[in-house]
């Protein structure tokens, strides 16, 4: 039998039962109390006898209850796919790479370069390195061996290559022009842009890392 509230505490326990509607909640239990223990019952204890009391003051919607979080559990939110990257290039298969572009140069005589060098320098050092260095031109040195980097510029970029914790033939060395400039000079635009798109295609085929 539903217990007869003062003015005041019915107020209350209304303000309550709508509060609790509007977040979806339409079921009320009582909290058993310890009749042993001569504590007194709380004033706003919902129940269905309390609760069906105040329930019949408040506008009820039309629409059907909300059903619980128990009904509609929330799924696991599914974790986000790492992207994923880009494996190293196979170094044997980069070697046969920067070996088809050295045959495509050839005995080059596509400017005037050519004129004066020795031996044509094409580049050095392992073909799946993460860092690749490039110059502007092979020195007297280079021209002389073949390879880049092995004058007193060489013995610098090897110090600076130590200093990183790397060897030399962990990275890739290469120059914009394959043939030396007289007197090391600073290669002209027309020379630079007839050689470049070969080292562009080394760098395409090495992939040195940003980062």
């Amino acid at each position: 039998m539903a217990r007869t509230l003062d003015p005041e505490t019915r107020e209350a326990l209304v303000a309550r039962v709508r509060f609790y509607r509007d977040l979806g909640l339409t079921e009320f239990y009582r909290r058993p109390v310890d009749s042993t223990s001569g504590a007194p019952e709380p004033a706003l204890s919902l129940s269905k006898g309390l609760a069906s009391e105040t329930w019949e003051s408040i506008p009820q919607p039309d629409s059907q209850p909300i059903s619980s979080q128990e009904d509609q559990p929330i799924p696991p939110a599914s974790p986000s796919p790492r992207p994923r990257k880009s494996p190293p290039p196979f170094p044997r298969r980069s070697r046969l790479r920067l070996q088809l572009i050295r045959d495509e140069i050839g005995d080059c005589t596509r400017c005037a370069l050519h004129t004066g060098r020795n031996k044509l320098v094409f580049g050095d050092g392992s073909p799946s390195a993460r860092l690749m260095f490039v110059g502007e031109g092979p020195g007297a040195d280079e021209d002389a061996q073949g390879l880049p980097f092995v004058g007193k510029a060489g013995q610098l970029l090897n110090n600076m290559i130590a200093a990183m914790g790397l060897k030399r033939e962990e990275v890739y060395i290469a120059n914009v022009v394959k043939c030396r400039p007289p007197g090391n000079r600073t290669p002209e635009p027309e020379e630079a842009n007839t050689c470049s798109p070969f080292l562009f295609r080394q760098i395409d085929v090495v992939r040195p890392r940003s980062s």
